[in-house]
């Protein structure tokens, strides 16, 4: 796969230097509705590298006159996952069956520039980057998990085309679940998973006590705009819905009628209830 050197300058110039392998930190309401499964498991095993994608890209005038330090050459980078099998102990919520296997999935890159035109970001460090590693076989762990094709992924610092990640069909085929939430049970006390009930509990009670015609007047509410106080308690009636409102809150993003006004009060909603994207481990990582 070649990439176009304007392709490859947007790329790197957009790549963001996020990199999470949990899609939450906190354990807390909004992990919660962002997860369709919560088990405790026990890692069984941990695949080989399986690789989905390489990339070489030559750096042309116009990268070189882009980035003056760069040298001729070419840039690579390859793609792979991991699929971390774990063992379901015990059910808290979802359709998974305990000695029944959740595949666990998780990207990763690596980029050789010999050219110096690719600067290579910082990650931060994730609770879920130090607990997903060969040396947690055997360990049982608390985990709120998403499938993965439900969950966007953030562009590959080497990559061409806007409309597509890097996943295709034969990852997705997999059915791997991403981590929205994690821990160790180890660390995990009887009363620790007693308040993890009552979150789960009262999260989704929550959720049911608001119909779909409520969720329809606080979007109106919202998009009007006309008393602040009434948008403030509308956008909190939403929070406490969290995810099931983001595809009524898009519905009116979208509308022929939805000004920029309109939509500077429901982006940053919808941002905020909605999933974040996920992000590649690039370089210096566990795996």
């Amino acid at each position: 796969m070649r990439l176009t050197p304007i392709a490859l300058l947007v790329s790197i110039l957009l790549f963001s230097p996020r990199a999470q392998a949990c899609l939450r930190a906190e354990l807390d309401a909004r992990a919660v509705q962002w997860s369709t499964q919560i088990i405790e498991a026990k890692l069984v095993e941990v695949s080989e590298r399986i690789e989905i994608k390489a990339i070489s890209v030559k750096v042309s005038k116009e990268l070189k006159a882009a980035n003056p330090g760069a040298r001729p050459g070419d840039i690579t980078a390859v793609y792979w996952y991991r699929l971390y099998s774990f063992e379901v102990q015990s059910v808290l919520e979802g359709s998974a069956k305990p000695k029944h296997r959740i595949e666990v999935i998780r990207f990763f890159g690596k980029v050789d520039d010999p050219t110096g035109a690719f600067k290579a970001p910082a990650f931060p460090v994730s609770p879920c980057t130090e607990l997903l590693t060969r040396a947690s076989i055997g360990k049982s762990f608390i985990l709120l998990l998403r499938p993965e094709q439900d969950v966007k992924m953030d562009k590959p610092p080497i990559w061409s085309d806007p409309k597509s990640d890097l996943r295709e069909k034969e990852v997705h085929d997999v059915r791997g679940q991403w981590v929205v939430h994690m821990m160790a049970r180890e660390k995990a006390d009887d009363a620790a998973i007693a308040s993890l009930k009552k979150l789960i509990a009262d999260t989704r009670s929550a959720e049911r006590k608001r119909s779909d015609p409520d969720l329809k007047k606080h979007v109106e509410t919202i998009v009007t705009g006309k008393d602040p106080a009434k948008v403030e308690a509308a956008a909190a009636a939403l929070r406490g819905v969290g995810f099931r409102a983001v595809s009524r809150l898009k519905s009116a993003r979208d509308a022929k009628e939805s000004t920029d006004e309109i939509k500077s009060r429901l982006l940053p909603l919808i941002a905020e209830l909605s999933p974040p994207v996920m992000q590649l481990q690039m370089d210096a990582h566990k795996e």
